[in-house]
This record gives structure tokens, sequence and C-alpha cells, in this order.
């Protein structure tokens, strides 16, 4: 596999490839005669080195039979574009080397040009791996062009608008897509458009394979047919296999009314009747959980000790604008271990002391939030209501704040979080906040139920570890246990805070499985 980063390309493996087409033609050939097969007309718009050309040709020719079937579905049945001209020439040598002929239909059928503005006529499959380009790349002109696609968000990657493209132009699709857009804000528009659109048929988690080993990719497939009753031609259960056989496809799905993550298998219903029984975390939390601080700058506003010291020695009164500083790494199991960092708390509309200010002013130009209506290169903070020697997002709350509350990271590889007794500390933006001391939640947070769950519910991150989105955190399902049972876990979670023992992390494993009224069967399930 090649990535070709500046233009968002990661291009697609064979072994991707191969699966993918047959899953989104394996309906369109059963039954189909030899015309209607070359009749078929089959696009990727974002062709790279034509793996899916190739895999197409071959899908579609051992269908029809006969003799020169390669060239004869070549001349009629692909279609495609790429914005880059040396990406068509090699796709066009690609797919007449496989075929073994010149083929002068593609350089007419395989266009250099922008996919998302070419006038597409339909095709009765589109498969496609289209490019990742995060929209701080894209210009302005870019951007308005965008303006037209309902799936449009001013911060979406440009992936989305391939998904609507397909869902435009194809009778049946197939793409591979990072998952990013089913739990980000920026892709609310796309998950309301897929839904109301109705083809969606399968969602399958690729992360675990490490398909794209070359690429910071968290993919996924997903694949439909416009037409359901086309879709009926053909057993779902037999095109699935077709993949799941190729992939060792892991069961991912997609709840199309809630667009929760799940994995398919043989604990689903326990997940189930977990989040059935016990009330959700976001109704028993007198506020959600809240992320940590964005400074914009963070070589301006995070000091280490001998800085501090500096800037206190200056002036005494300085001490209270600098916090504890505590790093999403820091987050540990029931207590934080941070480092001698601290961080310049100044919030909006606040007065600082000179000495804070003093400390800030050499950076002064890349701290300066830029104008909204400036275009070109700034080299300082985004833009926004805030001075220069402010943090860069609103803390008031956070500053004021002096309670208890727990940690928890934003991608988490295992059960962790922690205690901040004292309200000191400050955590950055990898690291969210529930303002609560209950040590049943933190005894919770830390057991292997939790794990088993948040890897069942919570959307997948790299090397197996989980994110703990803010929807999917609120949608926890926490138990009531007992009084005594509550109090008993309260014990050896202040045990554990006082010095961590492996025995009593044993043992409250077993009573938060207790609390959610495991079976002894289910226990075995979610701790192995």
């Amino acid at each position: 596999m090649v990535a070709t980063r500046s233009l968002g390309v990661v291009y697609t493996p064979p072994e991707l490839a191969r699966p993918m087409v047959e899953l989104a033609l394996a309906p369109l050939c059963a039954g189909a005669t030899p015309d209607e097969l070359l009749a078929l007309r089959v696009c990727d718009p974002a062709i790279g080195e034509g793996a899916f050309l190739i895999e197409i040709v071959r899908v579609l020719a051992a269908a029809l039979g006969g003799r020169d079937a390669r060239r004869r579905v070549a001349e009629r049945c692909i279609f495609g574009a790429d914005i880059d001209p040396r990406a068509v020439a090699a796709s066009i040598r690609a797919v007449e080397s496989f075929v073994g002929a010149e083929i002068p239909a593609l350089r007419e059928h395989l266009r250099v040009g922008d996919a998302l503005a070419i006038d597409w006529p339909r095709f009765d499959a589109l498969v496609a791996n289209p490019p990742y380009v995060r929209q701080e790349r894209l210009g302005a002109a870019a951007k308005r062009a965008l303006r037209g696609f309902a799936a449009y968000d001013g911060v979406a990657d440009l992936y989305v608008y391939f998904v609507e493209l397909a869902l435009r132009i194809a009778r049946r699709y197939c793409l591979v897509v990072p998952n990013k857009w089913l739990t980000a804000a920026y892709g609310r528009p796309l998950r309301g458009l897929v839904a109301g659109h109705k083809s969606l048929e399968r969602v399958i988690d690729l992360h675990e394979l490490r398909v794209f080993r070359d690429a910071d990719a968290f993919p996924l497939i997903v694949a439909g047919s416009a037409n359901t009753r086309e879709a009926l031609r053909i057993s779902r259960a037999r095109a699935d296999a077709t993949l799941a056989g190729a992939l060792a496809d892991p069961g991912a799905s997609i709840d199309r009314a809630r667009w929760r993550w799940h994995v398919d298998g043989p604990g689903d219903g326990l997940a189930d009747r977990l989040a059935a029984r016990w009330p959700a975390l976001g109704e028993l939390l007198d506020e959600p959980p809240a992320r940590g601080v964005v400074t914009g700058c963070n070589r301006a506003f995070v000091v280490d000790a001998a800085t501090r010291d500096r800037i206190v020695d200056a002036d005494p009164a300085a001490a209270a604008w600098l916090r504890p500083f505590l790093k999403g790494r820091d987050v540990k199991r029931w207590r934080p271990e941070h480092a001698d960092r601290f961080l310049v708390l100044v919030d909006r509309h606040s007065e600082p002391p000179r000495a804070i200010r003093d400390h800030l002013r050499p950076l002064r130009a890349q701290l300066e939030p830029r104008p909204k209506a400036h275009s070109g290169a700034w080299p300082g903070r985004k833009p926004g209501a805030y001075r220069w020697f402010e943090l860069q997002d609103p803390v008031g709350a956070l500053a004021r704040s002096r309670r208890p509350r727990l940690f928890y990271q934003d991608i988490q590889t295992s059960p962790a979080c922690c205690l901040d007794a004292t309200g000191a500390l400050v955590p950055d933006t990898t690291v969210w906040i529930i303002a609560s001391d209950d040590p049943f939640l933190l005894g919770v947070f830390n057991s292997k139920l939790y794990g088993w769950f948040a890897r069942r519910r919570f959307p997948p991150a790299l090397n197996g570890a989980v994110r703990p989105k803010l929807a999917y955190m609120q949608a926890l399902p926490i138990a009531q246990p007992s009084r005594d049972l509550r109090a008993r876990i309260g014990e050896l979670v202040g045990a554990q805070l006082a010095g961590v023992d492996p025995a009593r992390d044993a043992e409250l494993d077993e009573l938060v499985c207790d609390a959610y009224e495991l079976s002894r069967r289910e226990r075995a399930f979610v701790k192995r």
C-alpha cells in the first residue's frame, strides 16, 4: 500500500478491494444474462492506483465467462475519476496489464478531475476509498463549493461528501471510510442523510484488522442498496459471508435509530440487559462530564516548577493563577500521577497579575486570536472572543472549583479512573471530568465489567482502545446496589486510594458484578 498524504490518499490493498467489490456486485450479478452484465456501469470516484477497477473487471468477467471477457468488461463497465493525473494514468496501465490488451475506451471513461464537481450519470454500483482530507486543508473556495451538499459541515473531512455522492448516483454502494463520522459532531448531517436514505445494509469495523498498516486510520466499510427489492435478489447472509470470510469480519454494526456503536456477539444480550435494567450515568449526575482545558498554545501556558517559582517570586499574588496541570497519560487507576508542571489559568474577562502577563508577553504573536475575516496565514490561535493573555476556551467553572472530582481519559486502553480529592488539579483536553467523588462510581469505572462494556459500546480507537465520548458515557448503566453493598465497595475503594492492592482489585470486581446482578456464567464472560 502506498500513502500519498499530500492528497489525503491512502491506496487500497487488494485484499480489501476484492471482497468489497464482491459485496457490491454480487446482487447485480446473480441471475444476470451476458447482455445485462455488460450493461452494468460501475464507478470508482477516487480511483487511485486502480485496485477497485481491477477487481470490478475480475468479478464481472468471471460472471460473464467466455473469450475476451475481461476486455469486454473493461471496455464497457468501469468508470471513474481522480484529481491526480498520475493516478489516472497508472490506473489505465494497471487495468490494461490485467486485461492483457490496450483499452482505448478507458481514456474516456476514467477522468482527471474533482469527483465532487463532476456531473455524474447514474451508476449501477459505486465502490470507493475516498480521500481523507481534514477541513483545515481545504481552501475557502473548496468549502464554498461543498455547501451544496446536504451533509455539509464546516469542519467535516472530505470523505463525508463522497458518501453523499454515492447515495446520489449509485444503486448500490460500498465504501471504506474512517469511523469518525458515526460519533463526531461534524458527522451529524451525514448520519441524518444516511438514516433518511434507508439504504444502509452493513457497517463493518476494520480497525482491529490493520488493513491500512501505514496510516493512522480507524476504517470501516459502509455498504447498501438504494433499491431494497434488488437487495432481495441475493440473500444478505450470502453477501455478508463473502466479506466476512475474506476479512474475518468482527461483526460490528450500527443501531440506525441511535447510531450507537456495538459489536455483535454472544455477550450482546448482556450489554442490552444492563442498559435496560439500570439508570444511565447522565440521569444520576448533577452536571454532565466536561472536557479539560484547551490553551491554544501549551508552550506559553504550561510551565515547569522552576518557571512557576520564578513567576511567584516576582509577584506572590500570581500563585493563585498557577494550578497543577494533568495530562491524559497521568490518569491512572485510583490516583493521578503528574509531573511538576503547572497551568497558567487565565479565564475570560479576568485580569491576571503583571508577572503572569510578563511571562506570556514574549509569545504574544503566537497567542493573538486570528480575526474571523482573516483568510491568509496567521501565526496565532483560532478566532474567538478572548484576549491574547487568556486561555483559548472559557474555563470559568473549572477555574473557580475546588470540589473533588473524578478523571478519566479521552482514549482508554483499559479501565483507568482516578480521584482528585483536593480539586486543585486542572486537566488538559485529553481528560474528562466528572464532578463527583462517589467511591462507588470510582469502583465501577475501574472494574473489569466497565472495561468489557466499554469495548462493546464505545467507539474504537487505535490498538484496541476505546473512546468514551460524552454521549456514550452518559448512557453508561449505573447499578443501584443495596446500602450494605455500596458501603463495602466504598470501603475497598478507600483502601485502594490509600495503597493499591491487586487482591482488593479482584474483590472489587466481584462486588461490582454483585451490584449489577450478574450470574456466574456472565461474570466469567466479562472477566476473561
